[in-house]
């Protein structure tokens, strides 16, 4: 009997998993298949597959069979744990069923997205990785510093072109098209680290970019399971596209330090101070309303922009676990924000970008309905996602770690972890 009784709830918590992907797969219908093509006598560009839809990239959530076993089992071990609570969050797990499963599955999905907004730079782009470090540096043979993004398996980087010194090692290389990319190039190293770099000009502008992405390919990892050639063939090049087409419908607005983007059309109904710690502007278009706040940072307690506390804040606010719910950790000039995007095409939806600077946490919110509303969905994300700092060099002088002081301490003393991101950072910034 009590075999049957946890193969039923196992049963049960497959198919709230199997129900919750269904729903994440709902943001991104096939509109058309990836296509890249290749002039004659080319080589085929590694990894691309035409049978997934060009616009994979915009879906957020990357959920493998690996990573919903890894939050059951973490739901398990709560659950069993949580019996007599004895701190706040115990007490939550304990009272809200499937949350503790919720905010692990979170963690797993969530994606990268870049953005580049200084001096000539005008881009974004996304991959479907998890962010656990971000790091600016300075190559010998790049006009311009380079952002790197570390994950649990792979390493993103983006700036001018580089890797220089590692195109020496490269086994097969090309050049290929793609709309709205001109004198694009690949190359690809295959060992048991895979390396993808694709160098590129986007149309209509004079400044050239260079990207590599490794990926280990392990599929035991619930982080990432696929290799590095199919990521970038298939969601990282098709991801790729100017910042200049937010300036269609929205502008930029600054808040002393901070920047952001608003419709064209949103007035500002409001500024208030709430609560005696959150300075709000309220602004309102027709079917979007818009609220921007700030407050001091307390040192003493930790970083609130990262993912964890994101995820699981949201989840337990808002409790509709089942909602089609995605999540990013977004770099803006190597700065790292959270994003969290709740969209139901024919009802309510919810956008917030968390991000912080030396002084104020930043949160950034939008409440619409996209059937009353003039912009999509990915109108309104792309210009959420979007903020700077005027002190941005200065902010990111250090490391921009993702996970809390313990976590932190725990990855920055493994002898394979930060080595290996070291090595290959040296490689490719000669």
């Amino acid at each position: 009997m009590l075999i049957y009784v946890v193969n039923l709830e196992r049963f049960f918590m497959l198919r709230k998993s199997i129900v919750v992907m269904a729903l994440v797969a709902a943001f991104t219908m096939n509109v058309s298949a990836v296509q890249i093509e290749v002039p004659k006598w080319q080589p085929p560009v590694p990894g691309a597959d035409a049978s997934i839809p060009a616009n994979a990239y915009e879906n957020y959530s990357h959920i493998n069979e690996k990573a919903i076993q890894e939050a059951e089992i973490f739901s398990a071990k709560v659950q069993k744990n949580v019996e007599t609570p004895k701190i706040a969050i115990e007490k939550v797990f304990k009272e809200k069923t499937g949350l503790a499963q919720a905010v692990k599955l979170g963690e797993f999905s969530e994606s990268t997205v870049i953005l580049l907004h200084e001096g000539k730079q005008n881009i974004r782009l996304s991959v479907p990785n998890i962010s656990l470090r971000g790091d600016t540096v300075e190559s010998k043979s790049s006009d311009g510093p380079l952002f790197v993004v570390r994950g649990f398996t792979s390493i993103l980087m983006v700036g001018p072109p580089h890797g220089k010194e590692f195109s020496k090692h490269m086994h097969n290389e090309g050049v290929y098209t793609y709309p709205d990319l001109e004198n694009a190039s690949w190359k690809i190293l295959k060992a048991k680290t895979h390396m993808m770099y694709t160098e590129f000009t986007p149309k209509n502008t004079n400044t050239t970019y260079g990207i590599t992405y490794l990926g280990g390919g392990d599929v035991k990892e619930p982080f990432q399971d696929t290799i590095a050639e199919v990521v970038m063939s298939n969601y990282i090049i098709p991801s790729i596209e100017p910042l200049s087409g937010l300036d269609h419908y929205s502008h930029v607005k600054h808040w002393d330090n901070f920047s952001y983007r608003i419709p064209k059309k949103a007035k500002l109904v409001s500024e208030a101070l709430e609560d005696n710690k959150y300075e709000v502007r309220t602004y309102e278009d027709v079917g979007v309303k818009i609220r921007v706040l700030r407050f001091r940072i307390d040192p003493n307690i930790v970083d609130k922009s990262l993912a964890k506390k994101q995820i699981f804040s949201f989840l337990n606010k808002y409790g509709d676990l089942e909602a089609p719910t995605q999540y990013a950790t977004v770099w803006n000039n190597g700065l790292p924000g959270f994003l969290v995007d709740r969209y139901k095409p024919n009802g309510e939806s919810y956008l917030r970008h968390f991000i912080k600077d030396s002084e104020y946490y930043y949160s950034y919110r939008i409440d619409y309905d996209e059937s009353k509303s003039p912009y999509k969905h990915k109108q309104l994300r792309d210009m959420v996602e979007y903020a700077g700092f005027d002190n941005a060099e200065s902010l990111r002088k250090e490391p921009q770690w993702r996970v809390s002081d313990s976590h932190k301490k725990k990855l920055d003393a493994d002898p394979i972890f930060n080595p290996w991101y070291m090595k290959w950072i040296e490689i490719l910034t000669q």
